[in-house]
């Protein structure tokens, strides 16, 4: 049993991962378009992105993963896990309580900048803002910090 809740942690870190890194490649690509419309669309795949991939591939990997510490024997006291625990939960609440709402809100502001035909304030105000991110590339790099420490864990 504890076999296919491994395949299935492992399963949604790659959900996670298809979020986080495809997010990347649709914000680079956001900040080079050329026209406001599409940019709102750029914005409108990383909003579809981080609802089907990142959220729940975050949440979920991370249940199944405090779910495996427990029933495969390692616990908390491992070295290890304490620093995977720690980490994890700060992309975690970066991504629930900071880089998701903050994109809802340039989404938001992009889509009343379309309607409006021109780009308004908030958006170019939200758009300029570099701290987004950087914590998005900073939770990718803690994807790479955390599949390390899962890979080269001593029990």
């Amino acid at each position: 049993m504890s076999l296919v809740f491994l395949f299935l942690h492992i399963l949604m870190v790659f959900w996670l991962v298809a979020g986080v890194f495809g997010g990347i490649v649709v914000r680079a690509q956001t900040r080079r378009a050329a026209d406001l419309a599409s940019k709102v669309y750029g914005l409108r795949l990383a909003w579809r992105l981080t609802r089907v991939y990142t959220l729940p591939g975050a949440i979920l990997a991370g249940l199944l993963g405090f779910y495996l510490v427990t029933a495969r024997g390692f616990g908390f006291s491992a070295l290890w896990v304490q620093i995977s625990s720690v980490l994890y939960l700060f992309m975690l609440a970066s991504t629930l309580f900071y880089l998701t709402p903050r994109l809802r809100r340039t989404l938001a502001a992009g889509e009343a900048s379309l309607a409006a035909g021109t780009p308004n304030a908030e958006l170019q105000s939200l758009a300029a803002a570099k701290l987004p991110s950087i914590l998005a590339d900073v939770n990718a790099l803690g994807i790479l910090l955390l599949t390390a420490m899962m890979v080269f864990k001593k029990p």
